[in-house]
């Protein structure tokens, strides 16, 4: 019984590490989405000769910050209910923040 007990903690503290190792990085693909996402509907909607790729990167730069993460995350939660450019400002007002310190 010892010896199976010894593998099935073993196996347990190997799952633990390995989901705990995993969810930090799912974090940072998310917020790669997000920011992505985020610089694609500044494109869009505010200014069409913006960088894309230089935003997304400065998106993930700033999202190293869990305030502005959080508001990221906010936004693009807004922004995946496919408002108008129109109807952003006043259904999605967290993205207001977002964009200025991208624009900025």
């Amino acid at each position: 019984m010892t010896r199976h007990a010894r593998r099935f903690t073993s196996l347990t503290i190997t799952a633990l590490l390995l989901t705990l190792l995993s969810a930090g990085g799912c974090s940072h693909i998310g917020e790669a989405i997000d920011c992505k996402q985020m610089c694609e509907q500044l494109e869009t909607c505010i200014d069409g000769d913006l960088d894309v790729e230089h935003c997304a990167e400065r998106c993930e730069d700033e999202a190293d910050e869990n305030y502005f993460a959080h508001r990221l995350d906010d936004c693009t939660d807004c922004l995946d209910r496919n408002y108008s450019c129109a109807e952003v400002p006043e259904e999605c007002s967290v993205c207001h923040e977002v964009s200025q310190t991208l624009l900025d």
